[in-house]
């Protein structure tokens, strides 16, 4: 009959397994944020892996089950301060979107995972973490308190990191990422309660699956810097509008583009770059309706889908967007302005023909704009 725990084991195996083939077959799994989510889960899945082989091998007969034990064992408890680290540098990231942070993160928490690989090291032939018998019988070590001080403590940390920075998450994720901390906590409590019980890492898995499903799978259609809707999206929104009769399209569009952008990221760096989208991002948010549609193409270029032929509307908005912009680069609290080149029209037919065409069409006159604010800059 198998174990009770290592049958919880293999149903987390199994959901993590399928987590990480679906995120593998995302087209954006290559972007930082992806790629630390699924290190987080090959991490957790690791040591599932591992703590399996701990229960399975644990009072092995055999001198292969006793070899087995204990290796499972060292790498089960080397890893158990890695996998909150990697949790608190995907939170630090995805609320800072910098990545020069997480080497700072591992700096600061080096010597004291160093510390802690030593006693592990130690208690391959002594009482420390964990302690093995000459019967393969596993035990808690009488340091072992260490150890869930340093994973505990970790997940207190990125749940303060949450609670403080709150005013930089979406509302809709702030939730999901201080409950990341409930499962493997309460987990915790029942297994130091109970010390046949392993469960807190299969609990990981459980908050992986929330983090999963309300942010990590909305990153297929939005894009991460700015939270506006991607160019996957924006070619979905398109397909969607095709199989309307263009007649029937009551349409108008917008294609916006910073000028000037590579003197901003070569003059203050990338990360005050990435800052110029974000704002620009949520100035072209808040300038049009609930129900339009904003999507950040790449690079600096934006594009707005507003379904209505109303052309005061339409000009009020770039009105809006130009009186926002103006605002903003009148305040003293950052050293870059952003001034923008806009091409917008009311879709037609008859003149622009398919719905690619009448985009196409935008972006010219963005580029149009874009060449006579360079000759007026010039001429300056």
């Amino acid at each position: 009959m198998i174990n009770l725990d290592i049958e919880t084991n293999i149903i987390s195996l199994m959901m993590l397994v399928t987590l990480y083939f679906s995120l593998r077959n995302q087209t954006n799994r290559h972007e930082l944020i992806n790629r630390l989510f699924i290190t987080l889960i090959l991490l957790t899945i690791t040591i599932i892996f591992f703590d399996s082989f701990q229960i399975a091998f644990d009072g092995s007969a055999t001198v292969l089950g006793g070899i087995i034990l204990k290796v499972a064992t060292f790498i089960y408890f080397l890893m158990h301060p890695i996998i909150p680290m990697a949790w608190l540098i995907y939170l630090d990231y995805h609320i800072f979107k910098n990545a020069k942070r997480i080497y700072r993160i591992i700096m600061i928490f080096s010597p004291i995972f160093i510390a802690h690989s030593l006693l592990v090291i130690l208690s391959i032939n002594g009482n420390y973490i964990y302690y093995i018998d000459g019967a393969n019988n596993y035990s808690r070590g009488n340091l072992l308190w260490i150890t869930s001080a340093l994973l505990y403590g970790i997940i207190v940390v990125s749940a303060i990191v949450v609670i403080h920075n709150r005013s930089k998450i979406a509302k809709n994720e702030l939730l999901p990422l201080i409950l990341f901390s409930l499962p493997p906590a309460f987990g915790g409590v029942l297994q130091l309660a109970e010390p046949g019980l392993t469960i807190i890492w299969p609990s990981v898995g459980i908050s992986l699956l929330i983090v999963y499903i309300y942010i990590q799978s909305k990153l297929v259609t939005t894009d991460y810097l700015t939270g506006l809707f991607n160019r996957r999206e924006y070619d979905n929104k398109l397909s969607m509008l095709k199989q309307q009769k263009p007649k029937n399209l009551k349409m108008s569009g917008m294609v916006v583009d910073i000028d000037d952008f590579k003197a901003i990221n070569d003059t203050y760096g990338h990360n005050i770059g990435d800052e110029a989208l974000v704002n620009l991002g949520k100035i072209l948010k808040s300038c049009v309706r609930k129900d339009d549609f904003v999507a950040r193409l790449g690079g600096d270029e934006f594009t707005v889908v507003i379904m209505n032929q109303d052309k005061k509307a339409l000009l009020d908005i770039i009105s809006r967007v130009k009186f926002n912009l103006d605002i903003f680069n009148a305040t003293g609290d950052h050293d870059y302005e952003i001034n923008v080149s806009i091409g917008f029209d009311i879709y037609n037919p008859d003149i622009h023909g398919t719905i690619d065409k009448f985009f196409i069409h935008l972006d010219k006159k963005m580029y149009e704009m874009k060449n006579k604010n360079k000759n007026i800059k010039k001429q300056v």
